[in-house]
């Protein structure tokens, strides 16, 4: 921001002119007369510290006035305007002890006394009579910002439409804010435009040389704080680039999130089992795995046969020996019929 300020008020003079109205005081000529006002105030730090500014500045209008007597009625409703407007802060502030007693009539009394002090002749100095009529804030306030742009219209014409610096950033965004304030107060008060002698040019045609289309300096802002610019062409071939970037992405297609809480999850699993279950059965058909388990099970089908013969054999055998063994050991027990008689 202080690099903004320093380079704006070397090239233009209605800028420079403003912030030396908001400096503080040293030596004052006619900060004396401060001392001659309402006594309900004239101690007030907030008043003598404005009073003080108002006297020095009056004294640097006058000069300017001498030197530049094209630049009076400017300088002269630009002076009124900070006074109105330093006196609109001072009622908005809380902190502000307020009193009954009037801040413009005072400081307009302290301008009086000042002009009937011998400096440079009444035709260097401010019309009163005329500024004690116009005290409509508002207007004044337009008047200002309309003055102040058709004043510094022509300083821009170097730094915009010369050789590009690096300072032409600066310069192209506060003549296009500029421009923006000044179009838009002309399109509702063209009649107050036509009141400002040095802007009767510009109320029809706003921006004659085309400085904010034809300029070198045409940038576009990156960030909001006026610190980083690039160039319109450079930007344009930038975005120009990211557009084709775009276009040749393929563009991310969002597909829904699968749990088993689903009710597809079940006719996934049984689909998956289906085809386990069909895919062993085609091993099973079409490799040698399936004569392998065949010639397994038909030994152990022989195995299991022979076995069984040969314990029906072992069993038979242990009934022979038993039945051998029992009649051995049977006794015969017969009796004899002594009265039997063959005949």
């Amino acid at each position: 921001m202080e690099n903004r300020i320093e380079v704006l008020k070397k090239r233009l003079i209605s800028f420079n002119f403003d912030l030396m109205l908001n400096k503080t005081v040293g030596a004052c000529e006619n900060c004396d007369l401060c001392e001659k006002v309402n006594t309900n105030i004239k101690d007030d730090p907030w008043f003598k510290f404005f009073c003080y500014q108002f006297a020095r500045n009056v004294q640097t209008v006058y000069e300017i006035i001498y030197i530049h007597p094209y630049l009076k009625e400017r300088r002269c409703d630009a002076l009124a305007y900070w006074v109105h407007d330093r006196i609109k802060g001072f009622s908005d502030n809380t902190s502000i002890n307020k009193t009954k007693v009037d801040v413009f009539s005072e400081i307009l009394k302290v301008w009086h006394n000042i002009n009937s002090r011998k400096i440079n002749g009444a035709s260097n100095k401010c019309n009163l009579s005329a500024i004690q009529k116009s005290q409509n804030l508002e207007e004044m306030k337009r008047k200002k910002i309309m003055s102040s742009y058709c004043e510094n219209y022509d300083n821009f014409k170097k730094p915009l439409k010369g050789i590009y610096s690096s300072e032409c950033n600066i310069y192209y965004d506060y003549f296009k804010d500029s421009f923006i304030e000044f179009r838009e107060i002309v399109d509702k008060h063209k009649a107050l435009c036509l009141e400002i002698k040095h802007c009767s040019r510009f109320c029809d045609k706003d921006d004659p040389d085309d400085f904010l289309n034809k300029s070198k300096c045409k940038m576009v802002e990156i960030s909001q704080d006026h610190k980083e610019y690039i160039k319109k062409d450079e930007c344009e071939t930038l975005k120009e680039k990211a557009v084709a970037a775009i276009r040749s992405e393929t563009k991310e297609v969002q597909t829904p999130e699968f749990t088993f809480s689903d009710k597809r999850a079940i006719i996934l699993i049984l689909f998956s089992l289906w085809g386990i279950f069909l895919t062993f059965l085609f091993f099973y058909k079409m490799t040698p795995l399936r004569s392998w388990i065949s010639s397994k099970l038909g030994k152990k089908e022989i195995l299991r046969d022979n076995f069984n013969e040969q314990s029906d054999d072992v069993s038979l055998d242990a009934d022979y020996e038993s039945v051998s063994r029992n009649m051995e050991n049977a006794g015969y027990n017969i009796t004899y019929n002594s009265n039997w008689n063959p005949s």
